[in-house]
């Protein structure tokens, strides 16, 4: 029996030998780190621009080839496609080295490789994935995070995100090479822990096809949340048949956040430590959208979703049915261009969400981090001070997926006139004056995950929407929810107890300021939401003046 427990011993070693020996990161070259991401057209030149980038900036390695061995060998070595293309096409000699007869007098030929090979891991984008992964310290290298620093939060709380705040001073993607309204989203408690990939903010794309088949006039470019309604009852009225079942809207959705924010209320009070839905105009949000779908039929209702026969392809059948005229104005970034350019030249506008008093959109977008286990690590902080590279910027710049990270590459004839796409002209001015004039960042507080503030948010809506809770019911049950919640976290997290008793404190001193009518020091607000509106106010003094009450 022993020899059979020993012949299986030595099996299982030669098979671990074998695993090993022809894992990707042994046979090749140069180590392999994997970015965790969605599979969009644009993430293979995104990846190939990488490469390049590293060759051009020195990150790597250099090999001179005096002999026609030393290029033979130079060729036998473990190259994979990608790095072989980095190799030709990031060198001038590049194309030589795999000439099919390559020539003696070519010599001596100089090369340089890049330090490392990044590869797509598209199979592990889904959340849960991320986290198992993670925990199990096995997780990519790079990881996306989405939603406007929602899932950074989320992976950082789990310990998962490396801490790139010194990486970022020395090698140049730190916050002032992003918009400045973006920063925030990038933090946890003062320290940096990604980078923006394709900053993003929803406005309404307008197909100026459907608004002149029907003869309505196109919004403009700012407007207010009633005459959005009066323009969208026009149009609609215009649009379907009389008596016949809408089939027609003006919008595809509406803005809740935006709208809400519009009227002066966030999530979340001054310091993030009270969730502030209970707000009466919280309440007149949900009880715009439940107008607007019901009983104007500005909008699609759930029913009228699934009663469409458009199937959905990549990026979902709400895009074809923008195309196809069902919607006149549809709700997304500047990322969209992707796929409209499939469909043809669209003559195409953007307009803002409409506002009650302050207009404003949600900066967002994807956003790289690195796994704090990663082998390489080193390696995926340089994928980070890629985003902030003008090569990696211009491609955004050309492929219309969000916005370049740096604003800088906004102000350019290439970004604002696409030769190839004279239908967009105008267009992207506007999510580049956006983004940098009235952008404002989702608002995270460390007392609760930011999917959970969703989620209760969502059921708000949803309870409103299927009249189950009237507007201001709804709203209340939303915040006891994420109060909750967040009384939860204290109370299975002690040492947020001394950050949240001191911010609590500074909520005290804020309250008293405003009830005696005195200006706030900006530096005591710590919503970013509160400090554009109170500036805007002027409710908030640029510096603190005091430290105490």
């Amino acid at each position: 029996m022993k020899y059979v427990f020993l012949a299986c011993g030595i099996a299982l070693l030669l098979a671990g030998a074998a695993i090993h020996l022809t894992a990707p990161e042994v046979q090749n070259e140069v180590p392999v780190i994997y970015w965790v991401i969605d599979p969009a057209p644009a993430r293979g030149e995104q990846i190939a621009l990488f490469h390049r980038w590293l060759i051009k900036k020195g990150y790597g390695k250099e090999y001179t080839l005096r002999t026609m061995d030393e290029l033979r060998s130079f060729r036998r070595r473990n190259w994979s496609p990608a790095l072989i293309e980095a190799i030709e096409k990031g060198n001038a000699d590049g194309p030589k080295v795999w000439a099919e007869t390559p020539s003696a007098t070519d010599l001596p030929i100089t090369v340089r490789v890049p330090a490392v090979e990044m590869r797509l891991d598209a199979a592990s984008n889904d959340m849960n994935k991320k986290l198992v992964q993670g925990v199990s310290g096995v997780a990519g290298d790079v990881i996306e995070a989405y939603s406007g620093g929602k899932q950074m939060q989320y992976l950082a709380a789990a310990g998962m995100l490396a801490d790139v705040t010194e990486s970022a001073k020395r090698l140049g993607f730190g916050p002032d090479q992003t918009y400045k309204a973006l920063a925030p989203a990038l933090f946890v408690d003062g320290r940096q822990y990604a980078f923006p990939r394709n900053p993003a903010q929803v406005m309404y794309w307008v197909n100026k096809e459907t608004f002149e088949k029907v003869g309505q006039p196109l919004p403009p470019s700012r407007w207010t949340i009633e005459e959005f309604e009066r323009r969208g009852k026009a149009f609609v009225d215009a649009a379907n048949g009389s008596g016949e079942r809408r089939m027609v809207f003006f919008a595809d959705r509406a803005c809740k956040i935006e709208l809400r924010r519009s009227m002066g209320l966030s999530m979340f009070n001054e310091t993030l430590t009270r969730c502030t839905l209970d707000d009466p105009r919280n309440a007149r949000t949900m009880e715009l959208i439940y107008r607007w779908t019901y009983k104007d039929h500005l909008l699609p209702s759930a029913a009228d979703k699934a009663s469409f026969d458009t199937e959905g392809g990549w990026g979902g059948q709400s895009f074809q049915l923008f195309k196809s005229g069902r919607y006149a104005l549809f709700a997304s970034g500047r990322w969209a261009l992707m796929l409209f350019r499939k469909f043809g030249a669209m003559p195409l506008a953007v307009v803002e969400p409409p506002h009650a008093g302050l207009p404003n959109t949600i900066l967002s977008g994807g956003q790289s981090t690195v796994y704090r286990a990663s082998p390489h690590r080193k390696y995926a902080e340089l994928f980070l001070a890629f985003m902030a590279s003008a090569d990696y910027n211009m491609q955004i710049v050309r492929d219309g997926d969000g916005l370049p990270p740096n604003p800088k590459y906004t102000d350019n004839e290439l970004f604002r006139h696409p030769p190839k796409h004279p239908n967009e002209w105008g267009c992207h001015e506007a999510y580049a004056k956006a983004a940098k004039d009235i952008a404002i960042v989702q608002s995270f507080s460390p007392f609760v995950l930011p999917v959970t503030v969703e989620r209760y948010d969502n059921m708000a809506e949803e309870e409103v929407m299927n009249d189950r809770a009237t507007p201001q019911e709804a709203a209340d049950r939303c915040a006891e929810r994420i109060n909750e919640e967040i009384q939860r976290t204290l109370r299975e997290s002690p040492r947020l107890q001394k950050k949240y008793d001191d911010l609590l404190a500074l909520q005290e001193k804020i309250d008293r300021h405003r009830r005696e009518g005195k200006k706030i020091p900006l530096d005591w607000i710590k919503n970013p939401f509160h400090r554009t509106y109170y500036l805007k106010k002027g409710w908030a003094e640029a510096a603190s003046s005091a430290n105490g009450g």
